[in-house]
């Protein structure tokens, strides 16, 4: 067993040996099992920010016992969906966003933290970038790229973020869908 000394900020110790022993475990234990998991993760080309991005994909995605299927493979379906039943089909992802919202709330309490909930999102969600701008007081543009490989999905994939818009009581006033790109203005429900 190797000893040595490592130097972390005062905040960072009371952290850790808060968490540790809240876990019931000794700093030594706790320590070796923090610093294997980093290790792994670094040796693999991971980081340890990495790890955080992933936990919140994970917290997130137990809330609504998500699949992950190849995006060709949802595009496909979505399309065939929407040939035959555009209507319900466009309201079900809807109905999908109204339902996510809730939860997203709990990591993005407004709508300008969804870009932060993005990024660590970014390598499970079908997008590509997601920006926000403010235009003004209480009016936004929203850009999206990469929100689908054909129209139909890209039109799913918009009705589910106005959605989300929506729940967080902002109103689209207008919207740009091209294939893989959604352009949205929106002014907050709560302006006078």
């Amino acid at each position: 067993m190797a000893r040595t000394n490592i130097s972390v900020d005062q905040n960072v110790f009371d952290a850790f040996s808060a968490e540790a022993a809240r876990q019931n475990k000794t700093l030594f234990a706790f320590a070796n099992e923090s610093l294997s998991v980093v290790t792994k993760v670094a040796s693999e080309g991971g980081s340890p920010s990495d790890l955080y991005s992933m936990w919140r994909s994970m917290t997130l995605l137990k809330q609504f016992d998500v699949i992950t299927l190849p995006a060709d493979f949802v595009d496909d379906v979505t399309a065939e969906l929407y040939a035959s039943h555009k209507e319900s089909t466009l309201k079900r992802f809807s109905e999908i966003g109204s339902r996510f919202v809730s939860v997203l709330k709990i990591f993005a309490p407004e709508l300008s933290d969804l870009t932060v909930v993005e990024k660590d999102f970014r390598g499970l969600l079908p997008i590509k970038q997601l920006a926000i701008k403010e235009q003004g007081k209480g009016n936004l543009e929203i850009d999206v790229v990469g929100a689908g490989r054909r129209i139909e999905s890209t039109e799913c994939a918009r009705e589910f973020l106005i959605a989300i818009i929506r729940g967080y009581g902002y109103t689209v006033t207008r919207q740009e869908t091209n294939i893989g790109t959604i352009r949205l203005w929106v002014t907050s429900r709560g302006l006078p």
